[in-house]
């Protein structure tokens, strides 16, 4: 799940490390991971300006998190439910 946010509302405390990599459309994307287990915090896509990418499970209180849509419906698994109202896309756009 991703969450994209304005850079300026997200605070990260701690050591973080980066990694790059071009994405399926050619953009890139850096990763900003946690040094000691490896989990992705968020991502920086380098073609938009003042956003980040956020892993919402990193959030201490997801009960408010709702997905407006679902991407990559086309490798997703078949007993991953869809809400009703929420767009179904089977790749990135």
């Amino acid at each position: 799940m991703s969450m994209i946010v304005p850079e300026k509302s997200l605070t990260i405390t701690g050591l973080t490390k980066r990694f790059a990599r071009i994405a399926d459309n050619g953009n890139q994307n850096t990763g900003v991971f946690c040094p000691e287990c490896g989990v992705r915090i968020c991502q920086i896509p380098r073609y938009i300006e003042g956003v980040l990418v956020l892993k919402p499970g990193t959030l201490d209180d997801t009960s408010w998190v709702r997905p407006n849509y679902f991407v990559w419906m086309k490798s997703g698994q078949g007993w991953v439910p869809v809400p009703e109202g929420v767009k179904a896309l089977d790749g990135q756009t």
